[in-house]
This record gives C-alpha cells, structure tokens and sequence, in this order.
C-alpha cells in the first residue's frame, strides 16, 4: 500500500487547511455535513480565528466547503469539488489511493495525450521538438543520476506538457494547463517508485523518438504504451490492491 505523506505547506493557515482538508477527502466529514465552529476549531488547532478563517477561505476556493451565515460552514458535495486542484487530488490520493482515482487519471490522460503526441509529431515546429528532446534529456539524466524525486517528476511534467504545446491544439493547450495538477502529482507518485529507471527511460525516449523524427501513429502509440506501463506501475500500490 502507498505511505500516506503529509503535504509540505509554510503557513499556519495552509496547515489547517490542509488538515481539514484531509479530513474531508478522507470522508471524516462528510457532504452535507457542517464543520466544528470557529471557536472549536481554533482550540483544536491551536490557532488564531483569523487562521482558521484563512483555511476555511482556501478550502471554499477549492470548493470542498462553503460558508453561509445561517448554517455555518458545510461540506459540498463531491460532484462540487475542484478536482483539477493539485491539494485536493493530493488529499485524495494520501487519504484514499484507490485504484478508481489512478483509472480517473489515466483514462483522462489516454483521451489526450496520444492525440497530442500524434499532433506533436506532425504539427510541431522544429523549436517545439528540440524543447521536447531537451526535456527528455532532463528526465534521462535525473531518472539515471538518481536526483531527488521532485527534480525527475518535474522533468518529466514538463516533457509531457512540451509535448501538449507542441500540438498547437488550442484546446489541448488549455487542458494541459487545467490538468498541470494532476499530471503533477501522478509524476511525483510514479517517480516515487520507480523500480526501473532505464525501462521508463526507454518508454519516453520512444515517444520522444517518434514525435522528434516526425512519425505522428508511432508517436501515438509510443504515448500510450507509456501511459499503460505508467497505469500498471501505480495500481498495485492503491489500498485496494489484491
């Protein structure tokens, strides 16, 4: 099973959101419900109102709560949460890493990101492809070097939304920038355990390969045996495993 791992956050305030937060994505609170009142809130913490009110804030943006006058603060429903934002998919992923979560993730990555490197490869301008190669040269060097996990997922976030922008699809371009969360925290969770470095080395430089050499179908299906081998790396670590 996934270690759950706390988010490193600086503020008072993002600490108690991003507990209270936990709490609710982890179903301690549930929709419907309403949070404890300021008051007790700030003696459970320890905090100021004003903190507890700046992470009540952060978490209504987030829209896992809203505040009304009349009845405190309540838990939304799911369908109502921002699910895109990279603290709320964290939470998910901590407190419930489930295989559902990884299949959201990755059919939503399959719908795109093959296409994208197919566009990439046909599409993109010569300056786009030697962005692409410089971020897998990144990735490659960080994955092998053994760098931090936060230096490779990075490298490899930004290798996959080098590719999205090389599409020159409006439309993907937008997704890319709305799922940078998700494809964030999925790169951070892969790298994480990563037990094959040179084998996920070989599965990018063949997408990097194919868009880089101007083969659009190659591209495409080197995308998607990379997504598939990226699945199957995460969901034997959900919590409902076999």
């Amino acid at each position: 099973m996934l270690e759950r791992e706390l988010l490193s956050v600086g503020t008072m305030s993002a600490q108690v959101a991003n507990h209270i937060g936990s709490r609710i994505v982890s179903g301690e609170f549930l929709p419907g419900a309403s949070l404890p009142i300021e008051s007790e809130l700030c003696e459970y913490y320890g905090v100021s109102r004003t903190t507890v009110r700046e992470a009540v804030k952060s978490l209504a943006g987030k829209r896992l709560v809203e505040v009304s006058p009349k009845v405190g603060t309540r838990v939304l429903p799911f369908a109502e949460w921002n699910l895109l934002d990279r603290d709320v998919l964290a939470w998910r992923l901590q407190t419930q890493f489930d295989g559902k979560i990884v299949e959201d993730i990755f059919e939503m990555r399959y719908c795109f990101e093959p296409r994208a490197s197919f566009l990439a490869a046909r599409d993109g301008t010569d300056d786009d492809l030697a962005q692409i190669e410089h971020h897998f040269r990144e990735l490659a060097a960080a994955q092998l070097e053994g760098l931090p996990v936060k230096t490779t997922s990075e490298a490899a976030l930004e290798f996959h939304l080098a590719i999205i922008n090389a599409s020159h699809n409006g439309l993907f371009v937008t997704i890319g920038s709305a799922v940078k969360s998700a494809l964030r925290v999925s790169s951070e969770m892969l790298q994480r355990h990563t037990t094959r470095p040179s084998e996920d080395v070989a599965l990018h430089e063949a997408v990097c390969v194919a868009i880089v050499g101007r083969h659009p179908a190659e591209a495409a299906k080197a995308m998607e045996r990379l997504l598939a081998a990226s699945r199957e790396r995460l969901l034997p670590l959900t919590v409902d495993a076999a």
